[in-house]
């Protein structure tokens, strides 16, 4: 069964790059947000390290989180990343559409998150004993989705990496104009 977070955070394209890959935060650690896990509400963290082990290149991002098999991703994940605060990741979104309107959301600064779809792993969550809390201490990732309204505070796009040959083509365009100006 696939469980689908949504969590916030500010995710962007990032200066110095290529104008098609996202950067953010995917997954904060120990956050608490209230979700429905199999029909009931409850609280639930992730330990951090919990996606060790995860292939980026098998993760998908996609614009929505998947209704079938039909459902077609805008990019895919170059990187996850465990780090202190979360998990980190970077994702190159395709020449698509759909992909296109996210980017230009990204660059126009409207505020983006994520929202991971995840599978159990046997022996991965720590209930609580009346079972209204859980710690989620292995997960496998399905997809990354991008979203609007996150459940995780902390999680989303922080920057867009841009062309670097545009942005030293820029400087100089900028530099000769200083220059006879």
């Amino acid at each position: 069964m696939i469980h689908v977070r949504q969590l916030s955070a500010s995710l962007a394209l990032r200066d110095g790059g290529d104008g098609r890959t996202l950067v953010g935060p995917l997954l904060p650690w120990d956050v608490e947000a209230r979700v429905v896990d199999q029909g009931r509400l409850v609280t639930e963290t992730f330990q951090r390290g919990s996606l060790e082990g995860t292939d980026p290149a098998r993760i998908p991002l996609t614009a929505t989180h998947p209704r079938d098999a039909g459902t077609l991703p805008i990019g895919r994940t170059l990187t996850i990343e465990d780090r202190a605060d979360a998990a980190w990741g970077e994702w190159l979104v395709s020449d698509t559409m759909i992909g296109n309107e996210v980017l230009a959301l990204a660059r126009d600064g409207v505020p983006l998150g994520l929202s991971i779809g995840f599978e159990e792993v046997r022996g991965g969550s720590r209930w609580s004993a009346d079972r209204s809390k859980v710690t989620r201490t292995r997960a496998t990732l399905d997809h990354i989705a991008v979203v609007r309204v996150p459940a995780y505070a902390g999680a989303g796009v922080a920057g867009v990496r841009m062309a670097t040959a545009r942005a030293e083509n820029m400087a100089t365009l900028i530099a000769l104009l200083r220059s006879h100006g």
